[in-house]
């Protein structure tokens, strides 16, 4: 299973971004209605630029057009995150693997390496249906499952920080380093 994930990881190449297109990236990320033309102008280069680095991101898949849902506002306050363990035999884990896929209040789910084998995000209303529509029809098809209730969230998605933080840590060295 190690062997798969790591060839899967390896088989297409890495998008290798340059600071131009993690500049690019950043202004995206803080705002995702801006313009190329607006781009071109805050950095300093070609409209034609931003679009063509734009389109090579969005073609190897650094970039995708996909709205971010808060599901709490529309009623599913309730968010979990439930650790699922298998050891049940094939035929458990393929009814696993199809409840994942069809449970619509899956929204996310994980195969990982480490003490859980599952990693699965749920959302919905309350607690109750959580328990009675979820949590319940998952338990006979694991080994052991867990799951914790999101109370507060401490920190939000930010790729603005994680890209200018990679920004610094990729150019500001290289730059130092071509002074001296």
């Amino acid at each position: 299973m190690i062997l798969d994930i790591m060839s899967r990881a390896t088989r297409e190449p890495p998008f290798v971004p340059d600071e131009l297109d993690l500049m690019i990236l950043e202004y995206m990320a803080n705002d995702a209605s801006v313009q190329f033309k607006q781009l071109a102008e805050s950095l300093k280069v070609d409209q034609r630029t931003i679009a063509k680095r734009v389109g090579k991101m969005k073609e190897s898949g650094v970039v995708q057009n996909k709205i971010q849902i808060n599901w709490s506002r529309i009623g599913l306050g309730i968010a979990a995150y439930v650790g699922a363990e298998t050891g049940l035999g094939e035929k458990d884990l393929g009814k696993l693997h199809e409840f994942i896929r069809k449970e619509p209040r899956v929204v996310e789910a994980y195969s990982t390496i480490g003490s859980q084998e599952y990693f699965i995000k749920i959302v919905e209303s309350d607690l109750q249906s959580l328990r009675e529509e979820v949590l319940m029809p998952l338990e006979p098809i694991t080994s052991k499952l867990t799951s914790s209730i999101i109370s507060s969230q401490v920190k939000q998605e930010d790729d603005v920080s994680l890209l200018r933080f990679l920004r610094q840590r990729w150019f500001t060295h290289k730059k130092s380093k071509n002074r001296t």
